[in-house]
């Protein structure tokens, strides 16, 4: 009688499992850039299209109001800064030369006063309170946007989702390590505030420190120019643009293409509350993207600290987590990516109005 022959089921070798394990290997190789690219884009695309709804309350808000959103100092010092544009020269001067609103500085900036345009009027009305918030007085009775009332913290940590950039979401969102808001100006400080990935376009006046001393000139103005507490500036935005009531239409004579309105920033450096209007502008007198993780001037005892003096006033600039550079809303509504490696000077002459530079359209 014949035996039939066993037969077993087929299973892999050794070297066919091995030959499959690194097949695959090498497909998911090829495809993780892909899949990281497709994100990055679509993170870029969201990104974007922030900066596109900014820039369109920007503008409805001076279709309806004739002027940009104003910033209020938070600081009610008696100086501030005197500005002739167009010699580039300033001088401080008494507070009460150019006058205060009658309720007195709110410390509010220009994102608050755009949340109506935003589809954010039920939080604006938070902030909009008789002798309290825009209604009050940021110093001394501390009732503007630093009032200590438990619905008002509440309202002040509210985070639109349009001021969120995703490829900076590490740093994004409520924070308490945001200046003014985590010193004494308020009270219980730290305060947990809603932050910004978006900022003013300051122009390119230097913020309180000494830029590289080669080539002269390059970097910022020589001799050296600031005006962002002052009547007037050379950009869009600054900490007191209340003095003159706010950037109008026509004073950009650079042309509302080829200037700057809103930038990409990051709350890392700590200064990025974004209803302060200490925490809303950016300046260009800083190359873009700067690194100041790897700086001298922000490295201190225990690594990279963005609250250094040395460090505090040059992160002041526009930065982002986009792979070579980052987007900008210029002043007609349209968005940009700027590389960076722009030129600087080419940098510079996109955040200023009215100074007559000429910008290559490449």
């Amino acid at each position: 009688m014949k035996q039939k022959a066993k037969t077993g089921c087929g299973g892999f070798t050794l070297v066919e499992l091995l030959v499959v394990i690194a097949i695959i290997g090498i497909l998911v190789a090829l495809l993780l850039p892909a899949i990281q690219a497709a994100r990055e884009a679509a993170r870029r695309a969201n990104c974007s299209s922030n900066l596109r709804n900014l820039a369109l309350a920007v503008l409805n808000y001076h279709d309806q109001h004739k002027h940009f959103p104003i910033d209020e100092d938070y600081y009610s010092g008696n100086s501030v800064m005197d500005v002739n544009v167009a010699s580039r020269t300033f001088q401080y001067v008494p507070r009460n030369n150019f006058g205060v609103p009658p309720e007195g500085l709110d410390g509010g900036g220009w994102i608050a006063r755009v949340l109506p345009y935003l589809e954010e009027q039920p939080l604006y009305d938070r902030f909009n309170l008789p002798q309290h918030g825009f209604g009050g007085r940021w110093q001394l009775t501390r009732t503007g946007m630093n009032w200590n009332d438990p619905t008002f913290r509440q309202a002040i940590a509210s985070q639109p989702a349009v001021l969120n950039c995703p490829s900076t979401m590490q740093f994004a969102g409520a924070r308490e390590d945001q200046y003014p808001f985590s010193a004494g100006e308020a009270i219980g400080a730290p305060v947990l505030v809603a932050t910004t990935c978006y900022k003013g376009n300051a122009g390119d006046g230097h913020f309180e420190f000494d830029p590289p001393p080669q080539p002269p000139g390059f970097w910022t103005y020589q001799p050296l120019f600031q005006c962002y507490i002052g009547d007037d500036c050379v950009g869009m935005f600054w900490r007191a643009t209340y003095i003159r009531g706010g950037v109008k239409l026509h004073e950009v004579t650079d042309g509302t293409s080829k200037t700057f309105l809103i930038g990409e920033a990051s709350p890392e450096d700590g200064n990025s509350a974004a209803w302060s209007s200490d925490g809303d502008w950016a300046i260009t007198a800083v190359q873009l993207n700067w690194d100041w993780r790897t700086a001298g001037e922000c490295l201190g005892p225990n690594g990279p600290n963005p609250g250094i003096r040395t460090c505090w006033p040059r992160i002041r600039g526009f930065r982002s987590y986009h792979p070579g550079g980052a987007h900008f809303a210029l002043t007609d509504g349209s968005v940009t990516f700027i590389n960076d490696s722009i030129n600087h000077l080419a940098y510079r002459a996109m955040s200023t109005r009215q100074q007559g530079e000429v910008i290559s359209d490449n």
